[in-house]
């Protein structure tokens, strides 16, 4: 090989080993970018993925796991504002129906017609009473009833005459002014019997009926019907208006009066429906209704008062038994809220989260943000949304299954 030759193929070589030179730190690096950009698309799934675990961990249970766990499930729908509001009492007797029985005037108990526990209607005497001012009153009544029965057949008298001729109008006129006089005198001495709760009728045809009593007595009757829960008196016992000797009382209905706070009143109005129970009797439980919402706030405990009627027809309730009156105020809002049983909420440190069924046998964490308290609910205001079917009982299973499965996978 010449010298000429010789140069030709160096360079050739030299030019080779240059471009070799540069192709192969460059196949280097795209292996390189390829390696690196996989490993971080795998980091980050694996940062997603462990990030979806936390917050919205799953559960699959077997059909046997299922059964023994007593999982219940139920669709989520809005529903009306619903706040139970508890309040306690004491039941008390009905204020319209009953009476507080007591003499008008001073005198002797006679007779006694009505025990305690008896029951009565109204207007049936209770006990006979004899008065001094009621020997007054007759002796005044009677007295008056004479004159009027004088004057009375003196004017027909006079007319008679006047009509014949015989005696001028005058007199006629006289005895009429004379019987209008006698009659006003007769009104009065009723009107006095009125006073004192008795009818004269009944008095004369007490006295008719018994010769021996020269003057009638005073009947004490009550009001209302109902039972006699309270006698005082005594037979022969001087009494006045001050001393109350029978309390008659209607127990087909009682009292119950409660406090609200003033934050609750929108909720509740006249006619509102309430549900009592008596720590007496825990098994039952009354209906009752809201008479009567006060109209004004007590400025200490920021409550108004608020009376409730409660159905005593089984005569169970006994006034005086403490109780605790519960008001669902569901249907007097027109809000819509999404509503959970306490049972299906669960905490994780400061978060809480329920269980949604997501297919059969299995079941998602979904974390919530809860509102107000609504008695034995919780509103949610984010979380879980219309047609989610959320487990309402059996979480804390869910929620056992899910911690051994992240033990597990750590």
């Amino acid at each position: 090989m010449n010298k000429q030759s010789l140069s030709i193929t160096i360079k050739y070589l030299a030019a080779a080993i240059m471009v070799m030179s540069l192709i192969i730190p460059v196949a280097g690096c795209k292996k390189t970018e390829v390696l690196d950009n996989k490993e971080a698309s795998a980091s980050t799934e694996k940062r997603e993925g462990q990030g979806e675990k936390k917050e919205y961990g799953s559960v699959s249970l077997s059909p046997e796991k299922l059964q023994a766990a007593g999982i219940e499930t139920r669709k989520i729908n809005p529903e009306p504002l619903s706040a139970l509001i508890s309040a306690t009492a004491v039941i008390e007797f009905n204020g319209d129906k009953v009476s507080k029985v007591s003499p008008r005037v001073s005198g002797r108990v006679v007779k006694l017609l009505a025990s305690q526990g008896d029951r009565v209607k109204a207007g049936q005497p209770l006990a006979l009473l004899d008065s001094v001012d009621l020997d007054q009153a007759w002796s005044d009544y009677v007295k008056a009833k004479g004159k009027f029965e004088m004057a009375k057949r003196n004017l027909a008298r006079e007319e008679t005459l006047f009509e014949k001729k015989i005696s001028p109008e005058k007199d006629v006129i006289k005895a009429r002014q004379e019987m209008g006089e006698v009659e006003a005198d007769l009104n009065l001495s009723v009107e006095k019997f009125r006073l004192l709760g008795i009818d004269v009728t009944s008095m004369e045809q007490q006295k008719s009926g018994n010769k021996d009593i020269s003057h009638p007595l005073i009947p004490l009757t009550s009001v209302v019907s109902g039972a006699v829960v309270e006698r005082i008196a005594t037979p022969g016992e001087m009494v006045g208006p001050d001393k109350v000797l029978f309390t008659v009382a209607d127990l087909s209905a009682l009292w119950a009066v409660i406090d609200i706070y003033e934050n609750s009143l929108a909720l509740i109005h006249q006619g509102t429906s309430v549900r009592v129970s008596v720590s007496a009797i825990p098994e039952a439980a009354f209906k009752g209704t809201i008479a009567h919402v006060g109209d004004v706030v007590d400025e200490k405990s920021r409550t108004v008062k608020a009376r409730v009627i409660v159905d005593n027809a089984s005569g169970k309730l006994k006034p005086g038994m403490f109780a605790t009156v519960s008001i669902d105020a569901k249907g007097l809002s027109k809000e819509q809220v999404i509503a959970v049983p306490e049972d299906a909420l669960l905490l994780d440190g400061t978060t809480r989260y329920v269980f949604v069924a997501t297919g059969p046998g299995a079941f998602a964490r979904h974390d919530v943000v809860v509102g107000r308290n609504l008695g034995n609910r919780i509103e949610v205001t984010d979380g879980i949304k219309k047609g989610d079917v959320l487990v309402i009982k059996g979480a804390f299973v869910l929620k056992s299954e899910l911690k051994k499965e992240s033990l597990t996978g750590e």
